[in-house]
């Protein structure tokens, strides 16, 4: 041990280097003029890689079974805790705090600008929605001045026209979950409660697909599904499985039935998933005004109803067929936009334009194209008949905004029907994220409207009923379209 402290006292004097696998002791070579040899620094490189593969091996071979063994626990751990969400996972508190981020970010105004720096189309997408927005915002200060907002609505405290998309939502549920505690107030099942939703619509005489029936017990229901008694022998496949308490779609409890074969070879699955669904809650955890609308939907009496198909039509864009949904938002009963089903947050205005994001460039920096496919829903006169049945159902509900779900068939205008609709809408609007709560806002703030003070103004949102003309607007539904 003493030699070979001299030694390396005598190597360091001597600025003398050992060579990792033995041999004789080799002295650098002179730079002292300055000038670096790019031999030895070659060398050198590829010296210190050698020396670090010699020391992972050396690290490697030195591990016991212990080492092993926490390395295994480890691996367990997580793939434990992202099976069963903790902590990471599909819903897991790294996974929540992650994508509620991203969604915020995503209709932010700096994400929206920052894009119009670096990408030219993301600039012309943005003031194209600008200058969509200041023509039509008479039009809906105009809409507004004529229309009754139901007492339920109006409770929502906004104080800036500027306030984001997400922002406008989150103070709704804020006003909706005060009501429901102070006054146990729920309208907002005309949304929350499919069951609920369904029958406001079939009672003020809307077209939609056929509701084959509802059941208050799951048991019931599971019985009669598997007697035959849930679905008649001549009715069309494939059928929808809705549990009426569970509105958002990360509850992920709706399921298609594809056929009776198929629902006789799946009974265990079946009575497992209708189990686990009925006593499901809601979690809007994908959104930031989870905290306000987590109280409504826990308040909610679970329900299940059974809904058949609508027809298909071919979509141009993925080429095959396909039921084609707009998704339309409105404003003080008239319509804005509306958000289609075939491709990635493909938007079609009311003049027409149909918006789509078909690379994955366009779709990162929000640079839309006008789309060539599906122009069938423009030209086949489609979008008037929308527009109308969205304006319609919102204005009976006298509500201040809110998102109506058209299906339609290629060929048949007049096949039109109502799906759904949303008060907490999460679709990806792009530039129009920027715009669409101003016109919203701006109608509070500076109280366009007149407050609803007819018969029913006491009465829940949906139990208002435009044949008996007991609803906020009916002076404004002069001419009932054949839908009604």
């Amino acid at each position: 041990r003493g030699d070979r402290s001299i030694l390396v006292i005598v190597m360091k004097e001597n600025k003398l280097r050992w060579r990792p696998h033995g041999g004789d002791i080799e002295k650098p070579e002179d730079d002292s003029q300055g000038k670096s040899n790019p031999r030895t620094q070659q060398l050198s490189l590829y010296k210190r890689v050698e020396r670090l593969g010699v020391n992972v091996v050396r690290n490697a071979r030195a591990l016991t079974l212990r080492h092993y063994g926490i390395a295994a626990l480890v691996v367990v751990v997580i793939f434990t805790m992202y099976q069963n969400d903790i902590v990471i996972g599909r819903r897991g508190v790294l996974t929540k705090a992650f994508i509620n981020v991203s969604r915020l970010v995503a209709q932010s105004r700096f994400y929206l600008h920052f894009w119009t720096y670096v990408s030219p189309g993301a600039a012309a997408t943005w003031l194209k929605a600008k200058q969509y927005y200041e023509t039509q915002r008479p039009l809906f200060e105009e809409a507004a001045r004529n229309f009754e907002l139901h007492p339920y609505w109006a409770k929502t405290e906004i104080n800036t026209i500027d306030a984001g998309w997400y922002e406008m939502i989150t103070l709704r549920g804020k006003a909706m979950e005060k009501m429901l505690r102070e006054e146990q107030r729920d309208d907002f099942r005309i949304e929350k409660d499919k069951c609920q939703m369904y029958k406001f619509f079939t009672e003020n005489k809307f077209r939609t697909a056929k509701i084959l029936g509802y059941w208050d017990d799951y048991e019931e229901f599971t019985d009669d599904l598997f007697t035959g008694k849930a679905i008649p022998a001549n009715a069309s496949w494939p059928t929808f499985f809705k549990c009426c308490h569970l509105t958002q779609g990360s509850s992920e409890s709706t399921i298609m039935l594809k056929s009776q074969d198929w629902v006789d070879n799946n009974k265990g699955y079946l009575t497992k998933f209708i189990k686990e669904k009925w006593e499901y809650r809601a979690d809007d955890w994908e959104r930031p005004w989870a905290k306000y609308m987590n109280p409504l939907t826990d308040s909610l009496v679970p329900g299940i109803m059974l809904q058949g198909p609508y027809g298909t039509s071919y979509d141009e864009m993925n080429m095959k067929p396909s039921v084609i949904e707009l998704k339309v938002e409105t404003f003080w009963g008239r319509a804005y936009l509306a958000s289609c089903n075939f491709g990635r947050d493909t938007i079609i205005l009311r003049d027409g334009s149909i918006e789509v994001f078909p690379t994955w460039w366009q779709n990162k920096v929000n640079a839309h194209s006008e789309s060539t496919y599906n122009t069938w829903i423009r030209t086949e006169g489609h979008l008037e008949k929308v527009w109308h049945l969205a304006e319609t159902a919102a204005k009976i509900m006298g509500i201040d905004q809110v998102r109506i779900d058209i299906f339609i068939k290629k060929g048949d205008p007049d096949a039109i029907a109502i799906n759904e609709n949303s008060i907490s809408s999460g679709m990806g609007y792009r530039a129009h994220f920027e715009f669409m709560p101003k016109i919203w806002a701006q109608g509070h703030v500076e109280k366009w409207y007149k407050t609803y003070e007819g018969k029913s103004k006491d009465l829940p949102v949906y139990k208002q009923n435009f044949p008996e003309k007991s609803c906020p607007n009916a002076h404004l539904i002069t001419t009932p379209p054949p839908y009604v």
